[in-house]
């Protein structure tokens, strides 16, 4: 390789990492103002002034602002799936409550690094986003299908070692995403602040023994 394209490739890399910091710099910018000012509201002039880019630069990279929402979306799911694979792998080989809980541990991590994503999901699903952001929309799914789908994994793991009802199985994962999302949303719009990581040990209690009384499930069946 003679020095003309080692240089040709050097500068190639720098465009690329330049490239990279740039869109990075836009989707940070993007949760804040989506999340502040709401989606329809948002305006891609001030998502391009908090990147420190020109609003020019930001439609090299994203041809509107679904096109924006999307690889917001798309780039905050993979990170979150990211955390929960890691967060399986470390617990790999250990019981259903602990794989469980690594699950929780992850999603409720990711959910506090991006507090104003959180808020931007929830307008999705108060409204009807799905019509004027359909590959954002799509995007959303995308990611409720992934972490469903290990979580399934999870609970037929968990069915074998003999940690779950089998009869359960149907619903467990559906069950458990839930409870996920239900704390998420407390803390972010019933009880703002309030600390979901707290209440993983209760949350795997409920999950694992139900919330009435110790027996009753027993009375019932007889």
């Amino acid at each position: 390789m003679n020095r003309r394209s080692e240089s040709e490739i050097a500068k190639a890399n720098l465009r690329e990492r330049i490239r990279e910091t740039t869109v990075q710099a836009i989707l940070d910018a993007a949760e804040e103002v989506f999340a502040d000012a709401g989606l329809h509201a948002a305006h891609m002039g001030e998502i391009a002034a908090k990147a420190g880019t020109s609003v020019g630069t930001l439609y090299n990279h994203f041809e509107d602002r679904e096109a924006l929402l999307a690889a917001l979306m798309e780039a905050r799911h993979a990170e979150l799936v990211a955390r929960i694979d890691a967060a399986l792998v470390e617990n790999a080989g250990r019981p259903l409550r602990d794989r469980l809980r690594g699950i929780l541990g992850a999603f409720f991590a990711h959910c506090e690094a991006h507090r104003k994503f959180v808020l931007i999901v929830l307008q999705r699903e108060v409204g009807r986003y799905h019509q004027t952001y359909p590959q954002a929309w799509a995007k959303k799914t995308d990611a409720m299908r992934d972490i469903h789908a290990r979580l399934g994994d999870e609970m037929k793991t968990g069915v074998a070692e003999g940690s779950l009802r089998p009869e359960a199985l149907d619903l467990a994962p559906t069950f458990f995403l839930g409870m996920m999302r239900a704390l998420i949303i407390r803390d972010v719009v019933l009880e703002p602040g309030a600390d979901a990581a707290a209440d993983v040990d209760r949350l795997m209690d409920m999950f694992f023994h139900g919330v009435g009384p110790h027996g009753a499930h027993r009375e019932a069946a007889a």
